[in-house]
């Protein structure tokens, strides 16, 4: 796949609910004037209210079906303690049946809540798009990032110039992770309303179950509704500073920024999902190459043995590459945290971890603009 075509390589066939998710978020996209810079302060609002909204339907439904089985018991049918379980059981399917309704339009609202509420965040990052012809592929990219992100879809595993995101998911592990994902996403928010009015029956507060259920899930609802926002606005925020990222990877010399390309597939690997930003930004970096390769090969002991070789100010250099990438992926935990530590323990430098968590929260809050790779910024 070309390198001028970065959104090809991440979604080489989207599915149905992907292809209508990009097109309601280019439509949506399309009706404002992009910005010239961003608006931290809006995105801030937006993130809120799109938080808000979650909650309250999270208030309504688990008021609605926690107060359904109360009213069921309590008052629309005499003696219920009375009945056997083959009486009850009409009853009990008729309860479900509309628990099911009731959730499926929870859930309907809460992906246009978070297709919207992406878009808008998307168009308050001051990118540059048209409201006429076709997005740049790019932006292309980042609409199919935030729109797998909205419909919370895992990482398809595809290829990205060569690179396996799975590659360290093997057998067992990969249908374990495939198979708790699907169940996260059918079958999360229903479980919690079973198990919880379940502990709340043993708990003798069936009474209780309208005031309850529905702060219970509202909370459910916001958590998932933060994360979604936090990773759309990563996404958003993406592509501006990859511009000024490579700017400065471009000063650097050949071999760095080969090194540079094989850390960025090692982290690919290691996050197990390609993310929109690292796409981007490997395609940019491999168009920077002699050769424009259309595939890497990823060498990682190798490439730490090189990295280990540098000079003081070229490591210095790479690690604070690294770091950018690491910045742009997603929050600084996890696999993307152990990566950081392995690269600097094998370049014999500290890691101030403490600074790469604020470097990114400056720049999501729109305080820090700019990025350099000089040997002061890496060592935090």
């Amino acid at each position: 796949m070309p390198l001028e075509r970065p959104d090809k390589e991440f979604a080489p066939s989207p599915d149905l609910a992907q292809r209508w998710a990009h097109r309601y978020i280019s439509r949506l996209l399309t009706r404002k004037p992009s910005l010239s810079s961003p608006n931290p302060i809006a995105i801030r609002r937006i993130k809120r209210w799109t938080m808000v909204w979650a909650a309250v339907a999270g208030i309504i439904s688990g008021s609605l079906i926690g107060g359904g089985e109360w009213w069921m018991k309590a008052i629309a049918i005499d003696g219920w303690s009375d009945m056997s379980l083959g009486e009850q059981m009409p009853y009990w399917i008729a309860y479900y049946a509309a628990a099911g309704v009731i959730t499926a339009f929870e859930i309907g609202f809460l992906y246009w809540n978070s297709l919207r509420g992406v878009t808008q965040i998307v168009h308050l990052a001051g990118l540059e798009y048209s409201q006429r012809d076709a997005f740049a592929p790019s932006m292309q990219l980042t609409v199919h990032g935030i729109a797998r992100i909205a419909l919370e879809y895992p990482s398809s595993g595809n290829t990205i110039y060569g690179i396996n995101p799975h590659a360290y998911l093997h057998g067992w592990k990969l249908t374990v992770k495939a198979l708790l994902y699907r169940l996260k996403i059918s079958l999360s928010s229903f479980l919690l309303r079973v198990v919880m009015r379940r502990l709340l029956g043993r708990l003798a507060l069936r009474g209780f179950i309208p005031i309850l259920m529905g702060p219970l899930y509202a909370i459910w609802n916001a958590w998932i509704a933060a994360r979604v926002l936090h990773q759309a606005h990563l996404v958003a925020y993406g592509p501006l500073r990859i511009n000024a990222l490579m700017e400065e990877l471009n000063e650097l010399p050949l071999a760095q920024r080969q090194l540079v390309v094989q850390g960025i597939g090692e982290l690919m690997m290691r996050n197990r999902h390609p993310h929109p930003n690292l796409v981007l930004l490997l395609s940019q970096l491999l168009a920077t190459l002699p050769d424009k390769p259309q595939s890497v090969d990823i060498d990682w002991p190798e490439t730490l043995r090189q990295y280990a070789n540098l000079e003081q100010q070229e490591r210095a250099e790479v690690l604070e590459s690294l770091t950018q990438a690491v910045i742009l992926s997603g929050p600084f935990k996890g696999a993307k945290r152990d990566f950081l530590r392995e690269v600097h323990a094998h370049c014999q430098r500290p890691l101030h971890e403490q600074s790469v968590v604020v470097q990114q929260q400056r720049w999501l809050s729109g305080e820090e603009t700019s990025v350099s790779l000089a040997p002061c910024a890496a060592a935090g």
